[in-house]
């Protein structure tokens, strides 16, 4: 079972202009559990505007008071502020900014009505107790990677493709030291999505697919796309392809 939360204002904004990027920042928080490496997610009202009912990773849009936001290509202190700043807002939780390590760069698509700028980042979660505020945030959940992924695609929760890839990519990863320090080693990916529809179903075109460019997505060539399907949702990036495929985990 997949959740239809992107059919309605894909295709309603199909034909719009852009909306602008506005930058924010995200924080993916783990923690070693009894069997597995486990991530922080947090349940978004249903009453909210973005991302409404879904489950995310804290995080929010930059306030002015968090400071400028010139060169947000480059991973300015103020995107980390941010995720700071949201994390002690919606969770409770207090971290350091010089914690956090870069992930990834997630830019929505230009067909999406509301866009955002987001940097995402990892960090090892503090040992105190998250408390939400029951207004923007509903509920919380430590969960695997891929408990979380079984869980969307059984209906249980609701997950965004930001969400669902970055979990993905951790799934590999069976305690918190060996995720840090990849995280640590890597290039930071920038996720600009192009997205195809074909039928009920989309597919998020990433940098390096041979479609990205010309939209031609039955073309023979390299594969870095998510398909959002009906049944289930597919990440291909060349061998790194299946529907819930996973690796050997990394320790």
């Amino acid at each position: 079972m997949t959740h239809n939360l992107k059919r309605g204002p894909l295709t309603a904004a199909a034909d719009a202009p852009a909306a602008p990027a506005r930058p924010s920042a995200t924080l993916v928080l783990v923690r070693d559990g009894a069997a597995e490496m486990e991530v922080l997610l947090l349940r978004r009202g249903r009453q909210l505007k973005a991302f409404a009912g879904a489950w995310v990773f804290p995080g929010g849009a930059t306030d002015p008071a968090d400071g400028p936001t010139e060169g947000w290509e480059s991973i300015p202190a103020v995107a980390r502020h941010t995720a700071v700043r949201e994390l002690r807002e919606e969770t409770g939780l207090t971290i350091q900014p010089e914690a956090l390590l870069p992930l990834s760069r997630w830019t929505a698509p230009v067909i999406m009505p509301r866009r955002f700028d987001t940097w995402f980042f990892l960090a090892a979660a503090p040992t105190d107790r998250v408390q939400v505020d029951r207004s923007e945030i509903h509920d919380h959940r430590w969960l695997s990677p891929q408990a979380a992924l079984e869980d969307h695609h059984a209906g249980r929760i609701a997950l965004f493709p930001p969400t669902w890839v970055t979990l993905h990519h951790l799934a590999r990863f069976s305690r918190c030291k060996a995720a840090l320090a990849a995280a640590g080693a890597q290039t930071p990916f920038h996720y600009a999505p192009r997205v195809v529809k074909q039928g009920p179903d989309s597919c998020f075109l990433y940098g390096g697919d041979q479609a990205y460019a010309t939209l031609r997505i039955d073309q023979a060539g390299p594969r870095h796309r998510l398909w959002v399907r009906q049944d289930a949702w597919q990440y291909e990036r060349c061998a790194d392809a299946g529907r819930f495929s996973r690796t050997p985990p990394v320790t």
